[in-house]
């Protein structure tokens, strides 16, 4: 990060990673074309995981080139009388893979109902469950994980 003073902790930038529900991830498309797409995540550990479609450019995206970047911006305002803008963000990098495994799916699912749909756990699991052999997980190995503030 060029800006160091605009540095967050490790500490903070995990609690807005974890706070958040989207990230944009970024890839290179076989042809070589950045490629971002809104995704909602879920965090376990050092790792991101996204779910998704089994086909189309993301998927070949990923296997063409195996590292990504996701990005997570937290709260914004814009501060017009110092013509700028308060803001946090994160910036993670590193290999990403996919996982068509059904219990390492189910796994992934389930944290995701857990981070969002809590009081539904009975309804969720049938959700799961419908949606098991449809879908791929995608595992992001957070290598490189920084987070920076603005004002």
């Amino acid at each position: 990060m060029r800006r160091k003073d605009l540095t967050i902790t490790q500490e903070a930038t995990f609690a807005l990673i974890d706070a958040k529900e989207y990230a944009v991830l970024c890839l290179t498309d076989p042809d070589g074309r950045a490629y971002g797409v809104p995704l909602d995540y879920v965090r376990e550990g050092e790792s991101l995981f996204f779910h998704g479609a089994k086909e189309g450019r993301k998927i070949d995206s990923m296997r063409a080139n195996h590292w990504a970047c996701a990005v997570i911006v937290g709260d914004t305002t814009i501060i017009p009388e110092k013509f700028g803008r308060k803001y946090e963000s994160a910036i993670i990098e590193g290999p990403i893979e996919l996982i068509d495994d059904p219990e390492q799916k189910r796994q992934v699912m389930t944290w995701v109902v857990k981070k969002r749909s809590s009081a539904y756990p009975e309804k969720g699991q049938t959700v799961i469950d419908r949606m098991l052999d449809r879908v791929l997980v995608y595992k992001m190995k957070m290598e490189i994980v920084s987070g920076k503030h603005g004002l």
